[in-house]
């Protein structure tokens, strides 16, 4: 009886000081997490952007180092790792700093669905990247640079939850009836949420 209860003690002290690792955000949190980017002052949600920018700036191989993509889109480093430091790899004191290939932020985007364009929420760089490609694809082919067929690879994906227009037939007709002249760039702007 006495063992009975030392075992049982010792597993409970145990679990208490364990930390779950691989423990999931629950629904809360993550509901918790996005209130918070949007009570953030513009300003920041502006660098947030301009740092999710620089990221996909090298990830594309379009600038060999952040500093440089940094630059380019008008933030510093030092912004861009205090407000996304989980897309970042720093090696060391004096090293290189780094850009992960993936990062679990998500960001406001604007894609076209075969209901016109829309505004969702991309949940990580895949989605973010994915949406993007897909925006690509969607002009080349309405400016005559690509064959409808490379809409093929879109068929059946999903960002933020919502179908990618794959069909060259609705997209024209969305192009024909202005519903893709006010696409701008990829990441909606915060001033233009409020």
């Amino acid at each position: 009886m006495k063992k009975e209860k030392s075992k049982r003690r010792r597993r409970r002290t145990r679990s208490r000081g364990r930390r779950s690792t691989g423990h999931k955000l629950s629904r809360h949190a993550v509901t918790q997490k996005r209130s918070k980017l949007k009570n953030l002052p513009t300003s920041i949600r502006t660098a947030r952007v301009r740092g999710l920018n620089a990221i996909s700036r090298v990830r594309r191989g379009d600038s060999k180092t952040f500093s440089h993509a940094a630059r380019l889109e008008g933030t510093s480093v030092t912004t861009a790792r205090r407000l996304l430091p989980a897309a970042f790899l720093h090696l060391g004191p004096g090293k290189r700093i780094r850009v992960k290939a993936s990062d679990p932020y998500s960001a406001r985007v604007e894609i076209v669905t075969d209901l016109g364009p829309l505004e969702v929420s991309a949940r990580g760089s895949r989605e973010r990247e994915l949406a993007g490609r897909h925006r690509a694809a969607v002009f080349h082919v309405l400016r005559g640079h690509q064959p409808a067929s490379i809409l093929k690879e879109f068929r059946g994906k999903k960002v933020g939850g919502h179908k990618l227009a794959s069909d060259i037939d609705r997209i024209s007709a969305i192009a024909h009836g202005g519903g893709l002249d006010q696409l701008d760039s990829l990441y909606v702007s915060p001033e233009t949420r409020g």
